[in-house]
């Protein structure tokens, strides 16, 4: 449970975040519900994504965080799935692009012109995929490689990108200077993500 993997985090800052992160998604989720937020019934699949355990309830949810700043993502009766990053370019990014992007991710990145536009790039494509592993529920059991979103700048309002065999809504998120995120949504069979499909996106500070 939710205690036990607390206790299992074994770097005070990071437990301290998973702890603040869970009571605002329990916070938030009961409010939505209607219940007290030690009531809502969070648990988790197979891969460790969490879901809300009653089958009456129509909303699905997802969060993710990095540094001081965590995101969450309501969506009403479809998937969805979130992910922020913070920018670190000192970090051997050409070596990561092969092992988790497409050849064609790789080759768009990286004949950018310079070094800053290939990191914010390579950052983009990171958390557009991993939004849509997560929000199909598989997280890193399905290979980061094996489904494509475009790293370029232009596809930043919306795009599609079939994960899983199923089609997702990607978009960018709005975040502090430094992070990186992205949201993908269940397409559901709309050529265009309805405005009212996710109810919430929430942007907390974590410290």
């Amino acid at each position: 449970g939710e205690t036990s993997r607390a206790t299992s985090l074994k770097i005070d800052q990071v437990r301290n975040r998973f702890i603040a992160g869970r009571g605002v998604l329990r916070g938030i989720l009961g409010r939505y519900l209607g219940v007290e937020p030690e009531n809502v019934p969070i648990a988790s699949g197979e891969h460790g994504k969490p879901f809300l355990a009653d089958s009456a309830v129509t909303l699905r949810f997802n969060l993710s965080h990095a540094g001081d700043v965590m995101l969450l993502a309501v969506a009403d009766g479809c998937e969805v799935g979130i992910d922020i990053e913070k920018v670190e370019a000192d970090k051997p990014l050409n070596d990561m692009a092969r092992i988790v992007f497409s050849l064609r991710e790789q080759e768009e990145i990286f004949s950018l012109p310079s070094s800053c536009q290939q990191t914010e790039a390579f950052y983009r494509c990171w958390v557009r995929k991993e939004a849509c592993l997560k929000a199909c529920g598989k997280g890193f059991s399905l290979p980061i490689d094996s489904f494509y979103v475009s790293p370029l700048e232009e596809s930043v309002r919306i795009q599609t990108a079939v994960c899983n065999h199923a089609k997702w809504h990607v978009l960018d998120i709005d975040v502090p200077h430094g992070y990186c995120a992205a949201m993908a949504v269940e397409s559901l069979g709309h050529a265009f993500l309805p405005p009212t499909l996710v109810r919430v996106a929430h942007r907390l500070n974590l410290t």
